[in-house]
């Protein structure tokens, strides 16, 4: 080994694994506190668990994970809110990610309070109804604290809880803020439609207009098309209270 007092890993010439030297490992092994030990057995166990689909999405979007979730990912639950059932499901577990008592997971915590601001502007109204009913939690988590060393980790906590209030407090906003998240859905679902038309007609495929005019449904959100989940709901568009909404699965 070649200068490895001085160095702190090595590629081993056998099998080209990486070696961490002995001081590199203590100082790997004494970054990792109880809570972040915590954190990765959270994670593992979530993983390993039995769970159904709508939980296995809700649960890879409240990891303890340094990265966020994506769209089509986050679309997809907002999308299982218009059924009854799945709707029980997602935001049980949000809440619980949300009220999580343990202030070192502030990152799940953080998540779960995206995950509500999503839901509030893409899912079902009742997701707007259920985020007021726990207004009094909200506020709270704008006195959330939690420091790593000097490291703020809670004004992300703060900042997001405090959006999502000034939201719920005004319905002119929500309205405002479903409208722009379904316009831009609508969008990226026109790009990609467009997209496989294109394919198609190289292709020689084709057959009529494939019923494409009802691809204006679905995106209701009143009560009532919200107990229709899962249901046709082609040639209507509910504007429910608070617009918007998202294309109900099949």
């Amino acid at each position: 080994l070649e200068d490895f007092a001085e160095e702190r890993y090595w590629c081993s010439p056998r099998t080209g694994d990486l070696v961490f030297s002995k001081m590199d490992f203590g100082k790997m092994m004494g970054d990792l506190s109880i809570d972040k030990v915590r954190n990765l057995a959270e994670d593992a166990f979530n993983q390993v668990k039995p769970k159904n689909g709508v939980e296995a999405r809700v649960y890879e979007v409240l990891s303890h994970k340094n990265w966020g979730a994506s769209s089509t990912l986050m679309n997809e639950i907002a999308q299982d809110t218009f059924d009854y059932e799945r709707f029980l499901i997602v935001t049980k577990l949000m809440w619980e990610a949300v009220e999580t008592p343990r202030p070192s997971a502030w990152r799940v915590i953080f998540k779960g309070l995206t995950l509500l601001e999503h839901l509030v502007k893409n899912g079902s109204e009742r997701c707007v109804d259920d985020a007021r009913n726990h207004s009094h939690l909200l506020r709270n988590m704008e006195k959330f604290n939690y420091y790593e060393g000097t490291v703020d980790r809670g004004v992300g906590v703060r900042e997001k809880s405090r959006q999502i209030v000034e939201m719920l407090g005004d319905d002119e906003r929500i309205r405002e803020e479903r409208m722009k998240a379904r316009q831009l859905r609508e969008k990226f679902a026109g790009r990609g439609m467009a997209a496989s038309n294109k394919g198609q007609s190289r292709s020689g495929g084709g057959g009529g207009g494939g019923g494409r005019g009802s691809s204006t449904s679905g995106y209701g959100n009143s009560d009532a098309a919200w107990a229709r989940a899962g249901s046709s709901t082609s040639g209507t568009r509910a504007t429910g209270r608070y617009g918007g909404g998202v294309p109900h699965a099949e």
